[in-house]
């Protein structure tokens, strides 16, 4: 198995994850978790990289509540906004 973190491995492996996001299986257990496996692995690969060029391995910052607006609900409420003000203008259009 190949470990290289070549710029083909990184947008694919950023596909793969938005993709198993949007239209994957629902959350599963950790070790089940499709995701999660990818996201592992695009983290091994990454630290390894790292581990090669002398670099630090990337220390992961677990997310918590005084750290602002999740980004999914953001986009999410922009979309609808947006749809209002296309139905809004669509109507007042007419």
């Amino acid at each position: 198995m190949e470990d290289r973190f070549g710029l083909w491995y990184r947008f694919k492996s950023l596909v793969v994850f938005n993709l198993l996001y949007i239209a994957g299986p629902a959350q599963l257990d950790r070790h089940l978790d499709p995701r999660k496996a990818v996201e592992q692995e695009y983290e091994r690969r990454r630290d390894l990289h790292r581990e090669r060029l002398g670099k630090p391995p990337v220390v992961k910052k677990d997310p918590g509540k005084d750290d602002g607006v999740d980004p999914v609900v953001l986009c999410a409420v922009g979309g609808v906004l947006a749809l209002v003000v296309l139905f809004v203008w669509a109507l007042a259009s007419r």
